[in-house]
């Protein structure tokens, strides 16, 4: 007993470190997070979302792009007027083959293909977004499986001490020196110790699935992390960077451009839609008089205008302006949001830093006031339940610190989180890292064809004659 009660925490990563509960392999921090940004079922789906929503712009790009398809029609006909139920019909086979591009709709669907870029500008930010809540998320399900096996350890050394005191105080109890009462409550804290050692037991395998969840295998030995990233000391130096960098505000950013852009698109829609078209068509007909043939090529411009569809186009409108004001509306939200979580991860830290100053002192001074109730209890000045009543007071000071230690470290990677700037790019973790520039350009050069390609640079022209 006296032998474990000269192990002191220095310090509450020395605590975390003392733990080893979950498996013979060893995993770091830096391997989690790898493991996690390469695996992880969220990341994955955000990044298929991203791939679904580059597809938009090519969706928007081919209104610009010229269409080209092919009708074969075969069918037969029998006049039943005019010739007797038992002749032949009329076998006709027709092939028409039309090639048509829109000249002018009044610079809508260019507004739309603007819009879709920005769409999927808004959906990149999305998926760092969520890049940044799986490592923070990482960071935390490591530190509290690192908490809980700290935990675990601390309930099994005082179970051992306490059943050393079981055992002296039946002895004493023996030879007369304490009373049955001491005996009790010495049994009843040793029971009291069993049951948190089992709740704490328990802590640590949801710990443990929580990591499985998050980082996709077991934790194995825990390596002590490495000291957590720097971060700027004041807080308005770091709201200062949240509000230019954090994706949540720059989705919301590019998400209130495409409202915009889809807004001017809307207000199109009166314009006239101007179209050209080249038509071949091949007729063939079988009747007595053989295969005569109709060959035709056919070349037409046509104009539309719609004068009224039943107040659609107005509808069109204001459902456009409306999605402008979600998007204003949102993009100020996410501004407070990002604001207000960054001062609450600064005040979780500065709390946590103090939890640990004031832990320390606690710990020592709960050590120092044990071994002062012990010897007293030797001359006879204190109970027995005095003595269980201070090392209780050693072992909660412990268990306060390791927590202290766990919220600070996790503190950090929260404000680095709200900055924006926990990614594995940031972070460098010797990753590949996704790059959504190979799919959406893999997605494009498939578009691309010598017609439509000299027809996109031709609107890229007037865009800058116009000086948009």
């Amino acid at each position: 007993m006296a032998k474990w009660l000269k192990v002191a925490v220095t310090s509450g990563a020395v605590v975390l470190s003392a733990a080893n509960m979950a498996g013979a392999h060893t995993m770091s921090l830096a391997d989690a997070l790898v493991q996690a940004y390469t695996t992880n079922p969220q990341l994955s789906l955000q990044q298929a979302t991203l791939r679904t929503t580059d597809e938009g712009v090519i969706t928007a790009r081919a209104a610009l792009l010229p269409t080209l398809g092919h009708e074969t029609k075969l069918s037969i006909s029998k006049d039943l007027g005019n010739t007797p139920l038992a002749a032949d019909g009329d076998l006709e086979l027709q092939m028409t083959t039309r090639l048509a591009m829109q000249l002018y709709d009044g610079g809508a669907d260019r507004k739309n293909v603007a819009a879709a870029r920005m769409a999927v500008l808004a959906a990149r930010a999305a998926l760092k977004n969520v890049e940044q809540q799986v490592l923070l998320n990482t960071v935390s399900a490591y530190m509290n499986v690192r908490r809980e096996q700290a935990f675990v350890r601390l309930a099994q050394n005082n179970v051992r001490v306490l059943r050393e005191q079981v055992r002296a105080a039946n002895d004493r109890f023996a030879v007369g020196e304490v009373t049955r009462t001491d005996v009790s409550q010495a049994q009843a804290r040793l029971a009291q110790a069993l049951n948190t050692l089992a709740s704490n037991r328990g802590n640590l395998q949801k710990s443990i699935d929580g990591f499985v969840a998050v980082v996709g295998k077991k934790p194995g030995t825990l390596r002590t992390p490495p000291p957590a990233p720097k971060i700027p000391s004041k807080v308005s130096k770091a709201e200062a960077v949240a509000i230019s960098r954090h994706p949540r505000v720059v989705e919301a950013q590019y998400s209130v451009k495409a409202a915009e852009l889809r807004k001017e698109a809307a207000g199109k829609n009166r314009l006239p839609n101007i179209t050209a078209a080249l038509t071949h068509n091949v007729q063939r007909t079988l009747n007595g008089n053989g295969f005569p043939n109709n060959n035709s090529l056919t070349a037409e411009i046509k104009g539309s205008l719609t004068l009224y569809a039943g107040d659609q186009l107005n509808s069109q409108r204001r459902s456009a302006l409306a999605f402008l004001e979600q998007a204003q509306s949102n993009l100020q939200l996410q501004g407070y949001i990002t604001r207000q979580s960054l001062r609450n991860a600064y005040t979780d830290l500065l709390t946590a830093r103090a939890a640990i100053v004031s832990g320390r002192e606690q710990e020592r001074a709960a050590r120092v006031a044990f071994e002062g109730v012990r010897e007293e209890a030797k001359l006879g000045a204190r109970t027995t339940l005095d003595t269980l009543d201070a090392e209780q007071e050693v072992l909660s000071a412990k268990s306060n610190l390791v927590a202290a230690v766990r919220n600070e470290y996790v503190a950090r990677y929260a404000v680095l989180a709200e900055m924006g700037l926990l990614t594995a790019e940031h972070l460098k973790l010797g990753v590949p890292i996704y790059n959504p520039d190979v799919n959406y350009a893999k997605a494009v050069n498939s578009q691309n064809n010598p017609l439509g390609t000299k027809r996109l640079k031709l609107f890229e022209k007037l865009k800058k004659r116009k000086g948009n």
